[in-house]
């Protein structure tokens, strides 16, 4: 995959088994890029991702003001690609948690491999959930696959 417009099934398929860590940048106020990683995220399909982020978070305030978007996925394979899109606030408040989580939705525009032939990717970043939070991220995720 060199570029594209929308995710390959393949891509899809990764960041839906749910343990994926990816990073999104977003615009700060005075235009510096801010990044954050994420693991509530869900490919809706090809053309959609969907993420969950607290509206505290300085990723929530950049997407309403400034939707543009991208995000990025390294997981072993060798997996490296570059998300770009606009993103919104889809859902204000999530039904499933009590905590101020809102849904973002962003729609993908452009879609790149970040591969290079002088290094491998071997792993991507990775978590654990809490004990005290599963329940609270089985709830989130269901409400993003609706």
């Amino acid at each position: 995959m060199m570029s594209s417009n929308e995710l390959s099934q393949e891509v899809i398929d990764l960041i839906n088994r749910q343990a994926t860590i990816v990073v999104v940048a977003t615009v700060d106020e005075d235009g510096s890029p801010r990044t954050a990683p994420f693991g509530w995220v869900y490919a809706r399909d090809s053309k959609t991702l969907r993420f969950s982020t607290s509206r505290g978070h300085d990723t929530y305030r950049n997407i309403v003001r400034d939707g543009r978007v991208m995000v990025c996925l390294m997981e072993e394979g060798n997996t490296a690609i570059s998300i770009k899109g606009n993103a919104r606030v889809y859902k204000e408040q999530l039904e499933s948690v009590s905590r101020r989580i809102a849904m973002i939705e962003m729609d993908i525009t452009y879609v790149k491999s970040d591969v290079t032939r002088v290094a491998s990717v071997i792993s991507g970043i990775k978590c654990k959930i809490n004990k005290e939070y599963v329940e609270m991220t089985e709830g989130v995720y269901t409400e993003m696959m609706i």
